[in-house]
């Protein structure tokens, strides 16, 4: 017991000596809720900067990771509140292609006169929201779960984009949000300065809004949350909404990255930005986690994967490595005590 306590006095001791911001700033991380992916990043950038001898620290390839990662940064924010809800949104392939679809077909194209410009915005949005709405309706309306409910959405929405599209690949000659995208503002990718005051947005949100609070009551005991007179059903609607919006917007910024457009495009999206939202922290039992996390783990994870590329390792190695990343994540986040059996 003395011996404990003295432990504490020097712990304490050594507080009173460091500066005041240095105590604040240790204060802040420890309650931020990403000190681990801040460690686990770390960790990797150190493991691939001995194995490729310095190489992974170099500037241009810190812009190629910082660019790579801002568009599954913004999927992964999308797709993240939907699992603090405690459910999960599968929609994301199509609702991606069937966007995707619609850039090209009215962005300036080789196929069509059709040029809306930057109306491709809102138009983008007004998709993925409407998308939204109806898995939000499916699963509270018809009380089908989330799962069955967005998956049966995403095959919805990709056969309407390959019927739209007639799996073509579209050129898309508007170069104004590819030269956005493609641009940097001080050494540093503009996309992934949208990324981050995206994830800052969501994120003050998700902290300081009663739909923030709502959102976290619903996904830490529903029946309880609804006791507390928490509208329960319009949150989720309000929730898949706005998750749909956030694709519309990451499927703009991908084709038009890209310059071509097709219904194929959403095809691989689903894996990689589960596996961020997972590795960013959020449990998929819901409650915990944020869009910073959801930022994050799409960072930790182009990280991993672009450090793999530059030793050489094989694309299937590479590809059983995430699958090993996303089972540790889950397993490390996730709240047993809310599973009861596991079937």
């Amino acid at each position: 017991m003395a011996t404990v306590k003295a432990r504490l006095g020097r712990v304490t001791l050594l507080r009173k000596r460091l500066p005041a911001p240095v105590v604040a700033a240790g204060a802040w991380f420890r309650r931020s809720g990403v000190a681990a992916q801040i460690l686990t990043l770390v960790i990797v950038v150190a493991v691939f900067a001995i194995g490729t001898r310095g190489k992974y620290l170099s500037w241009a390839n810190i812009q190629v990771i910082l660019s790579l990662a801002a568009i599954p940064a913004i999927f992964a924010i999308g797709l993240h509140p939907t699992i603090v809800l405690g459910g999960i949104d599968l929609s994301i392939q199509g609702v991606a292609s069937l966007c995707a679809v619609f850039v090209g077909l009215l962005l300036k194209n080789q196929f069509n006169s059709n040029d809306v410009g930057l109306w491709i915005i809102p138009i983008s949005i007004a998709i993925g929201g409407t998308a939204g709405v109806v898995s939000g309706l499916l699963n509270t309306g018809l009380r089908i779960p989330s799962f069955i409910a967005t998956l049966g959405m995403s095959w919805i929405l990709y056969g309407m984009a390959v019927y739209v599209g007639r799996a073509v690949n579209v050129q898309i000659l508007d170069t104004r949000i590819e030269k956005f995208a493609s641009s940097t503002l001080f050494g540093v990718p503009q996309i992934a300065i949208l990324a981050v005051v995206f994830a800052a947005i969501v994120q003050v949100v998700e902290d300081r809004t009663r739909f923030g609070r709502y959102m976290y009551a619903i996904g830490g005991d529903e029946v309880i949350a609804k006791q507390a007179g928490v509208n329960v059903n319009r949150t989720k609607i309000a929730v898949f909404t706005v998750a749909g919006i956030i694709y519309g917007l990451g499927s703009l910024l991908l084709a038009c990255r890209l310059g071509v457009a097709t219904s194929r495009m959403g095809l691989t999206l689903l894996f990689p930005t589960v596996t961020a939202v997972a590795v960013g922290g959020v449990a998929l039992t819901g409650g915990i986690g944020g869009a910073k996390n959801a930022a994050l783990g799409a960072l930790i994870v182009t990280a991993l994967n672009d450090g793999l590329v530059l030793m050489h390792v094989s694309p299937y190695i590479q590809q059983a490595v995430n699958g090993v990343v996303l089972i540790a994540a889950v397993a490390l986040t996730i709240d047993r005590k809310k599973l009861g059996f596991i079937k």
